[in-house]
């Protein structure tokens, strides 16, 4: 017998635990209070839960003769932690340039932020790295680079991290993206994304091969909206213009919220038209009968 104080919280846990531990109904029952502190019960919430659960299980021969206690600690530490696959994930990525000739200029700062299809943001500290570059290939940047860089603190930033190599940040980047999407399934978004996609191909290849191949760019929908409903279009919230890459990010983020409250029609707007198109089915299959 299993039983949980917490069962509200968890449902699907009993059953996961029961098929888990391959449980003998002819042996004694044993108590074992678990405590389990996780940071990310969900999978889309970052704040600290404790989960106390009082286990009463058959006494059994463990695996490597591990004892009860570690054993049952270690599984319900990994089945609360384990991230539930999030719904349609955005993987949204901003890239610094030292310029912007694909073969020439290099990323010298990303950063990604994911969301769920809804918008919401799954990881809010997201993952933001520098990529380091030595001062020879920085002192070849164009004006705008030399001035913007410098003006926001990123060119000292890639110049005092010399241990933010390349082939490390892409590594590392992969691996914060692999705990929440599954591979092809992320799709890449942001303002103008197709650019850090290009440089991306060249200098993080792995994330790129990671993901899905269609891209959700943000300025695509700007312009459309100027050529459909330029009056609307003046309401829309522009860009501060700071050019780092987690701050660009957070405003293309909004700017996609803005459009789908104010340009793009919910499925509750367009609930006529759904409703019509359905009947329209329904007419055919009959008539086909």
């Amino acid at each position: 017998m299993i039983s949980y104080i917490t069962r509200h919280r968890y449902p699907k846990l009993l059953s996961r635990i029961m098929s888990t531990l391959n449980l003998s109904q002819n042996a004694p029952n044993k108590k074992i209070k678990l405590s389990v502190e996780n940071e990310d019960v969900s999978g889309i919430s970052s704040s600290k839960v404790t989960t106390t659960a009082t286990v009463e299980t058959a006494t059994r021969q463990l695996k490597n003769d591990m004892k009860p206690e570690t054993d049952l600690q270690s599984m319900m530490q990994n089945i609360i932690n384990s991230k539930k696959p999030i719904w349609k994930p955005l993987v949204w990525i901003d890239c610094e340039m030292t310029g912007l000739d694909v073969f020439q200029d290099h990323i010298i700062e990303i950063c990604c932020v994911i969301t769920d299809g809804n918008l919401e943001i799954i990881d809010e500290k997201g993952f933001e790295s520098t990529v380091y570059y030595p001062k020879e290939v920085l002192d070849g940047m164009n004006e705008w680079c030399v001035n913007q860089h410098g003006k926001s603190g990123l060119t000292a930033k890639v110049l005092e991290n010399p241990q933010c190599k390349l082939s490390k940040i892409e590594d590392e980047l992969l691996e914060y993206i692999k705990q929440y999407v599954q591979p092809n399934k992320g799709i890449m978004a942001g303002n103008s994304i197709h650019m850090d996609k290009f440089f991306m191909m060249r200098e993080f290849p792995k994330i790129i091969d990671y993901l899905h191949y269609r891209l959700i760019d943000v300025s695509s929908i700007m312009e459309v909206g100027y050529r459909h409903n330029p009056g609307l279009m003046k309401l829309f919230p522009k860009k501060e213009g700071n050019h780092t890459a987690r701050s660009d990010i957070l405003e293309s983020i909004n700017q996609l919220k803005w459009y789908k409250q104010n340009y793009l029609k919910s499925e509750l707007d367009t609930k006529e038209l759904i409703e019509k198109n359905k009947n329209l089915e329904n007419e055919t299959n009959t008539n086909e009968q």
